[in-house]
């Protein structure tokens, strides 16, 4: 508390004492002022939605090697984590995916959170989890990572029983109707106003981007499902001087995550569709939409995923932050952005907040996901300068290679 401080004077001197009746507020952190076209009611701001995703296409820095005028835009595809899986309600059953993700989650908030001694049981284990959680991050990409963070698409419909339904219903039969499960229907990707490129040119970039990293997915999931029966061989012959195993489980979610970033990203650009596509005439040569399901008489609404692009000054936050991150990883080809940014400002400017769990937000787990987000805005940011520093230097030595990249 803030109490309010006097000062008397006298002919001799000055006294100066606290007067303890008086308590002010705790200062209050002052918010990044926008346009006031840019208010966080408008789409550019992060939502929670399983119908519509929110992600940030952020300019790399050219680096000053090469001429930089034939280096093309290529973006870092961001998107702030999903919130901590939670147990389902009693009664309600839990996948067996699921349940493995959120017992791993427990374990590592328990490591990193926890205060066990280092020569405890405890201890060591601990240490093992964070080490594992750090060999598993650094077997995904930035891009596969923004991947394995869209959401599925939902199981096909079934049919059940209701008697309370509606005569607009669809029917099959007595009692009976179609229930749709609705996945993601829209994608926006807000970029910075100062990109200078068309929003063709955008969404162009973005679909490629998604190409490439299925054809990375595809080559790493071969690569690791072949590597699991070796992980095991491993873990299995090692558990008498080392119990706690780990390469089958590093190994396992390299697999999981490629194999299931490959699939999203064709069920992606399979989905897209021009935001003027006309859905009633025949998909033309070239565009791929998903077979009508027999959900509605017309489910090729439902099949088809909407991409908009918005542009959005909240964007040049992130983009410092990430030519802050490039400058650091090599200063010699990437110049200094100039001042400072912190992970929280980012967030805030992306109108990230922490999400409820089980209906409300304690302090712990507040201060859980705060600390996750900006370990996963660090890492995202850090592998995106990792990649874009090894891309440069390849197409300043041979660019016809790097643009296959």
């Amino acid at each position: 508390m803030t109490t309010a401080l006097q000062v008397r004077e006298s002919s001799s001197s000055t006294l100066i004492t606290w007067d303890e009746s008086v308590i002010f507020p705790p200062p209050r952190r002052l918010s990044r002022d926008y346009d006031s076209d840019d208010d966080p009611s408008n789409p550019v701001s992060y939502v929670r939605d399983p119908h519509k995703l929110i992600a940030y296409l952020v300019p790399f820095p050219k680096p000053t090697i090469g001429d930089q005028s034939r280096i093309p835009d290529r973006f870092l595809i961001y998107t702030p984590p999903t919130p901590p899986l939670i147990k389902p309600p009693k009664g309600q059953k839990e996948s067996k995916v699921h349940k493995v993700q959120r017992k791993w989650q427990e374990e590592v908030r328990e490591a990193k959170t926890g205060h066990a001694k280092t020569a405890s049981w405890k201890g060591v284990k601990g240490k093992v989890t964070k080490g594992i959680d750090w060999a598993i991050n650094k077997t995904t990409s930035a891009d596969l990572d923004f991947l394995n963070r869209i959401p599925p698409d939902p199981p096909h419909s079934k049919a059940r029983r209701n008697p309370d339904d509606s005569d607009g219903d669809r029917r099959e039969g007595p009692n009976t109707h179609i229930t749709a499960v609705v996945g993601l229907e829209e994608l926006v990707l807000v970029y910075p106003p100062s990109l200078g490129c068309d929003p063709e040119s955008v969404k162009k970039e973005f679909v490629q981007s998604i190409i490439r990293t299925r054809s990375k997915a595809k080559r790493d999931a071969v690569i690791a499902t072949g590597l699991l029966p070796v992980a095991a061989a491993i873990d299995i012959m090692a558990t008498l001087v080392w119990p706690f195993g780990g390469l089958l489980e590093i190994d396992g979610v390299w697999a999981f995550s490629s194999i299931k970033g490959a699939k999203t990203a064709r069920s992606v650009i399979k989905r897209l569709a021009p935001p003027s596509t006309d859905h009633e005439s025949p998909p033309q040569k070239g565009k791929l939409h998903k077979k009508h399901r027999p959900t509605h008489s017309d489910s090729s609404d439902s099949d088809t995923l909407q991409l908009r692009l918005t542009p959005s000054d909240r964007v040049e936050v992130i983009r410092r932050y990430l030519a802050l991150k490039c400058h650091e990883y090599d200063p010699k080809i990437f110049p200094s952005p100039g001042t400072g940014i912190t992970e929280t400002e980012v967030l805030d400017a992306l109108g990230w907040s922490p999400a409820l769990t089980n209906g409300e937000k304690s302090f712990e787990d507040v201060g859980w996901q705060k600390m996750q987000a900006k370990a996963d805005l660090l890492s995202i940011t850090m592998k995106g300068a990792k990649a874009w520093d090894k891309w440069c230097k390849t197409f300043a030595k041979s660019p016809t290679k790097a643009l296959k990249k």
